[in-house]
């Protein structure tokens, strides 16, 4: 395989990744514009952690749909699986946005400011079907992208930036509503939005390559067998997912709480917009590892895109465009941008790392040994909570301990997925022959 192949795969993918990623950048950006900013914007930040936990549980229907369904009855048993997923998440993000599981959780665990939490609350009860929105998107987008459709999923993307961007504009000039509240309000209209034109636009292709089409050859897909799939990775991004409340209860044991608790969430944000772009190779690593001789040119690629990338974020963090993107497009107050300053700047080789872990990973989940990716996360989250540990031990400054164990547990989750692709590279180098199919595992997506 050439690597023009490998990029005509990957590019529509990873825009829809980069314009899913800007989504934040317009929700601080209208955070910035209202009263009482760095509040807000450390509320948003609280609910932000909170619902993406919640949401932990549907993140990966995307590459479990691309790897499970192939006929009519794998559809409608993944169907099934995604909506039993989609009530039981509703379910906890109603527990904790309504009752007092939320004072608990946000004020005596995570040890918010009573005011931040306070401002967090009613915009998680705006988010409570944001979850079930999400499962249905990622059901959809995996059968698009199963069968090569991935630029549908990039025009869905698009119509969800272009419905946020007017909601946070038409809430931001009304201005009858607190900062956090916009945001919960625009990424609700963006993302339900974005659901529908996905289902109109995987009807056709679900017409044509799923009803009545039936494998003879492989026994019914199972809820169970799809829970033994799935489990591992669903809890692979719920471990990914605990390290932003965990960060966040550190910050609020530092120096500087308020700062940094405002910046931080800001400062993860253009991380993420920079990494989007590796995060689109797990899956395209899923749909092209069925050749084993397409993997050099893979690995190739794939330097090349964290490569890129990790120095288009230490461009930014040493020049003026930093500046001109916090002042300008952000709104973050004079006081806070050193704080961003640091974090950005030490995060400047995430990019690169997770690139290099999003291919492990795709290699891993392409040769059925999820768990492996299971382990990894384990190892990622044991070396975040450790530096977060050592550094509010030591007392060190609130961003120098975010972005330090956030770049170092990354470090340490690529180096264990490394180790255990070590056998399955030898097997396939060895036999020349398929590693998946992996009940029919194919090619994914924020």
């Amino acid at each position: 395989m050439r690597l023009r192949r490998v990029w005509s795969l990957w590019l529509p993918l990873a825009i829809s990744f980069e314009l899913m990623m800007l989504e934040g950048p317009a929700v601080q950006a209208a955070i910035g514009r209202l009263p009482q900013a760095s509040l807000h914007l450390a509320a948003w930040g609280l609910t932000m952690s909170l619902a993406l936990l919640v949401e932990s549980p549907v993140i990966m229907l995307l590459a479990t749909t691309i790897a499970l369904v192939k006929d009519e009855c794998s559809y409608r048993a993944l169907r099934r699986f995604m909506l039993t997923v989609a009530a039981g998440c509703t379910l906890v993000s109603g527990l904790v946005s309504f009752t007092p599981l939320f004072h608990g959780v946000a004020v005596v665990w995570m040890k918010q400011p009573p005011e931040i939490a306070a401002a967090a609350r009613p915009a998680l009860q705006i988010m409570l079907f944001w979850v079930a929105a999400i499962a249905w998107r990622r059901f959809y987008q995996g059968i698009l992208i199963r069968y090569g459709f991935t630029r549908r999923v990039s025009w869905g993307t698009l119509i969800r930036l272009t419905t946020a961007i007017c909601t946070a504009v038409l809430l931001t000039r009304w201005g009858g509503m607190p900062g956090v509240q916009v945001g919960a309000c625009t990424l609700m209209a963006a993302v339900l939005i974005e659901a529908l034109a996905t289902t109109g636009f995987s009807w056709s292709v679900v017409r044509r390559e799923l009803h009545a089409r039936i494998d003879v050859i492989e026994p019914p897909l199972t809820q169970p067998a799809i829970l033994r799939f799935h489990a591992p990775l669903a809890a692979t991004t719920l471990m990914t997912l605990l390290a932003s409340p965990l960060t966040a209860a550190a910050l609020a044991r530092l120096a500087a709480p308020e700062a940094t608790l405002a910046a931080a969430p800001v400062v993860f944000m253009l991380l993420l917009v920079m990494r989007g772009w590796g995060m689109a190779l797990q899956e395209i690593t899923v749909a092209v590892a069925q050749d084993p001789a397409s993997r050099p040119t893979l690995r190739t690629f794939t330097w090349i895109v964290g490569s890129v990338t990790s120095g288009a974020t230490a461009f930014i963090a040493f020049t003026p465009l930093l500046d001109l993107y916090l002042g300008r497009v952000i709104h973050l107050s004079q006081g806070l941008r050193p704080y961003a300053h640091v974090g950005i700047a030490l995060g400047i080789l995430l990019p690169l790392i997770t690139a290099l872990s999003a291919q492990a990973r795709g290699l891993l989940m392409a040769g059925r040994a999820t768990k492996a990716i299971y382990h990894g996360m384990g190892v990622n989250l044991l070396t975040h909570v450790v530096v977060l540990c050592l550094g509010v031990g030591l007392g060190l400054p609130g961003m120098w301990v975010a972005a330090g164990a956030f770049t170092l547990a990354a470090l340490a989750e690529y180096v264990y997925l490394t180790r255990c692709l070590e056998p399955l590279l030898a097997i396939a180098t060895s036999t020349s022959a398929v590693v998946v199919e992996s009940s029919a595992c194919v090619p994914v997506e924020p």
